[in-house]
């Protein structure tokens, strides 16, 4: 007999969810604001009331020993017995004549009367669903009075049906589990440092810590995680999340996991896509009445989820998109649904670290064990500072007022008290043209939380209004300010800047640490964030999760003779200097290239410098293809361009991208793709307002200002750049390095341990000399 947990929540979800995505579903209220709501509910109960009783019920089957488990909101004792309360929290109006209780929240409360009445042999119970609106906070409440046999074929029907999925789940599992056992690695030998990833891994996961690993290219680091984590699964609530922040590296991952897929391993893999990316309307309108693929979405829903985990495995985005399609459903929606039931997630990393888009069932409930791999994690320390910040803006109040000028009730006066509030800026700002205040903006704040009351009522009264879908983005734009604002302490400032016509006002997170730290220490089941280009190592362990978890660097796997460096100490690429710099820049560039025809890449601190310098090359280089990176690049822009690295005709090549952009990372220039790359200074960030606000910060915190929020950010777009030219144990290459700030030996501290062959070149005919060695080394 197979021993089943079930959780009451997920099997009425499956069985008994109907109708359409709403506006009610887009809308969905916070975990904050409805945790809020059930508390001060709670609040009231008597001393004999009970709130949160976790309740199972165990019963078996010809096939099955099952246990359900849940948690029921609310047990009360009246005179005539206790009664069981669900509560809801809803931002439709409860007592419209049309509002009435959920299929799935009937059933919710069913499911709990008749566990309750089964393990305490009652025959009979009263209970109660209790809706809570949001913003007025009026309740209603349906109640409903339940006699045990006539449960039984309720829940006789229910568990029949369940059972057939969860006859599917089990044997998905079942070979999850043999096949993990029995997998072997899927080459004939593991490259240096790849066990040694594999064990930090595995172990972290076993101890349910923190890792962080220097993984340079070349080790297998995607296979080596993946790998070590899949071996550590032993239950079906464990699950692998793996991040990224490009969809290059999404596309590295799930090759991977086909491969092992090749070699014998049974497990779902799911590939999660942007709300906008995978929308299949040309402009995303989340309303049933214009969308037919949320018109009737939960009535679809499960089998359209059955017939994906029966028939595939890899569930990337194509698949899901042909799936929906097939049954007419949103694609992300059913995405996000179906990653209940899969055993890896490859996603964005605001899916678990946001808290305006984390998947609350895995990191805020509950029943699940995530296990976290974080690749290329030194984008986590900007991507987590813009996660925690938000931003309002005067023109998001003007396009309220502008679609909600016809619609009931008004909002035209409270709109104006908040544009008012703006037009105080708007003064201040004649004089300095940027405000930055150490406390929130409280008068704004309570405006911004009228307006959003008065905007809930005008979408529950006005559900078919045009645009209804601007209106939502709006109303969201502001509720994540109003949300953030109560986040703010000494690590946030408060930014108020012109851009354009417009006014813009940022809660600006300096620090994200404390909030990665809960999520990573009290969330998950371990993690493990991995990069080639932590350094300095100790940076991203206090920036990210306060010195929090253990550190491992791995040596390259590569021959480092591979690898020239030659340092231009002869050219200052200072701020103050650039101008003067032109010619040198132009001269050095020239000289690496006529060192060995091939492809070449310059990276600059900006496009401003980039343009001035290509001003002055060009003319001079007409027998070579100069290839430059653009303004808002979109994806496949950027991948046509590398292709012109691959069709030179014998010509030599040469890319013009800014350091740090899509160009510098996530992209494999193989073999004689890339024959050297040209690095125009440390890479730092631009001097602006907010980089000297972190710049403050980390000096009042921790004495590290300038390191933290210039040198270090910096230094790491360098090795990002350099790490493009060797890729594999073949490809041999030049970096040139122009600025006489990389020979000061602070700077040279932070390079990578690999990079062991360093030369000083003090003028371009000692960078000639240096060149022509190596590439005569090479051939001979």
């Amino acid at each position: 007999m197979k021993t089943v947990s079930v959780a009451v929540g997920e099997l009425i979800s499956f069985l008994f969810s109907a109708g359409d995505l709403t506006a009610e579903t887009f809308m969905n209220v916070s975990l904050l604001e409805g945790t809020r709501a059930h508390q001060k509910h709670q609040s009231l109960y008597g001393e004999d009331d009970l709130a949160e009783l976790a309740i199972s019920y165990r019963f078996e089957t010809d096939q099955y020993d099952i246990t359900l488990r849940g948690r029921i909101d609310g047990l009360l004792s009246t005179p005539t017995g206790v009664v069981i309360e669900e509560i809801k929290t809803t931002r439709q109006s409860v007592y419209d004549d049309t509002f009435k209780p959920r299929r799935d929240h009937e059933a919710q409360l069913s499911m709990y009367a008749y566990m309750f009445m089964k393990n305490n042999r009652l025959d009979r119970i009263d209970g109660m669903i209790t809706y809570i609106q949001l913003g007025d906070e009026q309740k209603r409440r349906f109640t409903r009075t339940y006699l045990l046999y006539e449960l039984e074929s309720f829940f006789t029907d229910a568990m029949i049906d369940y059972l057939e999925w969860v006859a599917i789940l089990t044997r998905h599992f079942e070979q999850k589990i043999s096949s993990i056992s029995t997998l072997a690695f899927p080459f004939p030998s593991y490259r240096r440092g790849q066990r040694e990833m594999m064990a930090a891994v595995y172990q972290a996961m076993q101890d349910n810590d923190i890792q962080y690993a220097i993984a340079p290219t070349g080790i297998g680091k995607t296979m080596a995680t993946l790998f070590a984590s899949l071996k550590g699964l032993l239950t079906d609530t464990q699950k692998i999340f793996y991040l990224t922040a490009k969809t290059a590296g999404k596309a590295v991952a799930l090759d991977a996991l086909r491969l092992l897929h090749e070699k014998g391993l049974t497990i779902k893999v799911l590939e999660l896509t942007a709300k906008d990316s995978i929308c299949f309307l040309e402009k995303r309108e989340c309303n049933p009445e214009v969308c037919p693929f949320a018109k009737g979405f939960f009535n679809r829903l499960k089998d359209a989820t059955m017939e994906i985990f029966e028939q595939t495995t890899i569930m990337d985005r194509s698949t899901i998109e042909t799936y929906a399609r097939k049954h007419t459903i949103c694609p992300f929606e059913f995405s996000l649904f179906v990653s209940y039931f899969t055993d890896v997630i490859i996603s964005d990393y605001n899916y678990v670290f946001d808290p305006r888009a984390h998947l609350i069932r895995y990191f805020d409930e509950d029943g699940y064990e995530p296990f976290l791999l974080i690749d290329e994690a030194h984008n986590l320390v900007s991507r987590s500072r813009d996660m925690y910040t938000a931003v309002v803006t005067q023109s998001t109040l003007k396009t309220i007022r502008r679609l909600s000028n016809k619609l009931k009730p008004s909002l035209r006066t409270v709109i104006k008290k908040g544009l008012a509030i703006f037009d105080l800026y708007d003064e201040a700002l004649k004089e300095q043209g940027f405000l930055a205040e150490h406390t929130p903006p409280e008068a704004l704040i309570v405006a911004l939380q009228t307006l959003n009351k008065k905007v809930e009522t005008v979408l529950r009264e006005n559900p078919k209004a045009p645009r209804r879908t601007e209106i939502v983005d709006a109303y969201f734009e502001i509720l994540a300010f109003v949300r953030m604002a109560e986040r703010f302490n000494n690590n946030y400032m408060t930014n108020t800047r012109r851009e354009g016509d417009d006014i813009s006002i940022t809660l600006q997170c300096l620090d994200a640490s404390p909030y990665l730290l809960e999520t990573l220490s009290r969330k998950t089941y371990g993690s493990v964030l991995f990069s080639a280009t932590l350094h300095p190592i100790y940076y991203y362990a206090e920036v990210l999760t306060q010195n929090k978890g253990e550190t491992l660097k791995i040596q390259s796997p590569f021959n480092p003779e591979n690898l020239e460096i030659a340092i231009m100490n002869n050219i200052s690429i200072r701020y103050k200097d650039r101008k003067a710099s032109i010619a040198a820049v132009v001269q050095t560039i020239i000289t690496t290239i006529d060192a060995k025809s091939g492809n070449y890449i310059a990276f600059f601190p900006s496009y401003g410098y980039l343009m001035d310098v290509l001003s002055i090359l060009q003319p001079q280089r007409s027998q070579d293809d100069i290839i430059v990176q653009r303004r808002h690049m979109s994806h496949g822009e950027r991948d046509q361009m590398i292709t012109m690295f691959k069709n030179n005709d014998g010509k030599s090549v040469l890319g013009m991208f800014v350091m740090g952009g899509m160009f510098a990372e996530g992209i494999d220039y193989i073999g004689d793709m890339l024959s050297g790359v040209i690095i125009v200074g440390l890479g730092l960030p631009m001097i602006n307002e907010v980089n000297n606000q972190l710049k403050d910060y980390y000096e009042m915190t921790l004495s590290k200002g300038f390191d933290y929020a210039y040198l270090y950010p910096g230094i790491n777009k360098v090795i990002q750049a350099v790490g493009r030219v060797i890729r594999t144990p073949e490809d041999k290459g030049v970096a040139v390095l122009i600025d006489d700030r990389f020979n000061e030996s602070r700077i040279r501290a932070l390079f990578p341990l690999e990079w062991t062959s360093i030369r000083k070149a003090s003028s371009g005919k000692r960078l000639k000399e240096i060149l022509d060695a190596f590439w005569k080394k090479q051939t001979g």
